[in-house]
């Protein structure tokens, strides 16, 4: 059986969509491919990346992802690509008008951080963030990767475009994780599934961590040498190879710069999203 989407998590990057999609491959009526992003709907302009990611280009395959022997309520592709790609909504509005977008957003100042210090972690650039939000055009694809996406703005308006209020639902990444049991139930009820009312822990997933040996972060970098490592093993070999509890870096000066590069795009977003903001600001 073939299955069709009819639910996308489009982003965005490092607000917690890691632990969500863990969080929903768990709900017996909820469907997600076994590739965590496809990016099918954010190709070909996904590949101006220096991630070696693993990106779905043909319909063929795409649909693949969805073969399944039984039948489900909520099927979904998660792919933080497509909240920041300005073609990626209406791309999915003509392939499923009737789709429903859920956007997980994360305090943009912090989401830069965060993502800036995960590509540090894993070797991809070496220079202080405070250049890259300097020199946009020296640094254009680092500056699109840490500083673009973090603009929400516009990029809701893009899906608003083409659905209707009640075909989006905007989660706040702390409220994913300070009431989690919640925030599920939310979406749930937005995917028209049974909730869950298990007010259990879960686990935090694709949290800060550090190298313990720099090593491991070719074969992090590696999709091909990952693709070796049975799914089982790597959250075990994570904890084995990096310090979870590691303490972060000092970037005052730059949360500073990004909160004024922010302040109006936040200002804008909490009206359009009609949620208080204060915090970010």
């Amino acid at each position: 059986m073939r299955l069709t989407p009819n639910f996308f998590i489009v982003g965005t990057p490092k607000s917690g969509t890691t632990s969500l999609f863990y969080y929903l491959q768990e709900h017996p009526e909820v469907f997600l491919p076994k590739i965590k992003e496809p990016h099918f709907f954010s190709y070909p302009e996904v590949e101006n990346t220096y991630y070696k990611v693993k990106i779905v280009k043909s319909k063929n395959e795409y649909f693949d992802l969805f073969e399944s022997k039984k039948d489900y309520k909520a099927v979904g592709d998660l792919s933080t690509s497509y909240l920041f790609n300005s073609k990626s909504a209406e791309r999915i509005y003509h392939f499923n008008p009737n789709s429903k977008i859920i956007m997980v957003l994360r305090n943009p100042v912090e989401r830069a951080l965060s993502h800036y210090l995960m590509d540090i972690n894993l070797g991809y650039i070496k220079v202080p963030l405070q250049e890259v939000i300097n020199n946009k055009e020296k640094y254009k694809q680092h500056y699109n990767e840490y500083i673009e996406p973090g603009f929400y703005d516009q990029q809701i308006i893009s899906y608003k475009n083409y659905f209707n209020d009640d075909q989006i639902l905007i989660i706040l990444s702390d409220n994913l994780f300070k009431n989690t049991s919640k925030s599920l139930n939310k979406i749930f009820d937005f995917l028209e599934v049974s909730k869950n009312n298990s007010e259990s822990k879960k686990e935090v997933h694709n949290q800060y961590s550090e190298p313990r040996y720099k090593v491991f972060n070719i074969i992090a970098r590696s999709n091909n040498l990952k693709s070796l490592i049975p799914s089982h093993l790597k959250s075990k070999l994570k904890h084995i190879f990096y310090k979870k509890n590691a303490e972060k870096p000092n970037l005052k000066q730059e949360a500073i710069l990004l909160k004024e590069l922010y302040n109006n795009s936040i200002a804008n977003t909490e009206v359009i999203i009609n949620q208080d903001l204060s915090n970010w600001k």
